[in-house]
């Protein structure tokens, strides 16, 4: 069996330093989004917008239940990690896919003029900094260490939280 089939199939160690709330707060990103996208589906009407966000939503509430599996059951299920590389890009490329075939439901102008108005430049400034941060650590940093975790869900957290505000304003 090669090491990359065996790695999905055989329990390895559970991480250590994955807590009860670390899994807690791996939820506020997850609720940042959905709200922020709640807010985007209801000005924009779009049912390929919604899957995408559905998509989206669940990929990252797995994530944080893989955290509660193992913060609660001491339990390694690496699938509920892994599916990222899968839901979040799939979901990403139907919110794209969206702004395209259902482009006579929303006006470039009026988000390009609501995107520029302070504060929300600086709101969408420093949560585009924080996904590029994101992009980053999937490529740096493992999955598995707590402290890198740690560094990952507090920048999320706060680009997520930025976001949501600058949609809000």
């Amino acid at each position: 069996m090669d090491k990359e089939k065996q790695s999905r199939t055989v329990p390895g160690p559970v991480p250590e330093g994955f807590t009860l709330f670390m899994a807690l707060v791996d939820c506020l990103p997850v609720l940042f989004f959905s709200v922020s996208s709640a807010i985007l589906a209801a000005r924009f009407n779009s049912r390929l917008f919604q899957a995408g966000v559905l998509l989206v939503i669940l990929a990252g509430a797995l994530k944080a239940g893989w955290k509660f599996v193992i913060a609660l059951q001491h339990r390694d299920l690496r699938f509920l990690n892994k599916q990222m590389r899968y839901l979040m890009p799939a979901g990403f490329l139907l919110i794209i896919l969206a702004l395209f075939v259902d482009r006579s439901r929303w006006s470039t102008a009026a988000v390009i003029r609501h995107m520029t108005n302070m504060p929300a430049l600086f709101l969408f400034l420093t949560g585009a900094a924080g996904m590029g941060l994101m992009v980053w650590f999937a490529q740096k940093k493992d999955r598995r260490d707590a402290k890198a975790n740690w560094k990952e869900q507090i920048t999320n957290s706060v680009a997520q939280f930025c976001i949501m505000l600058g949609i809000l304003l």
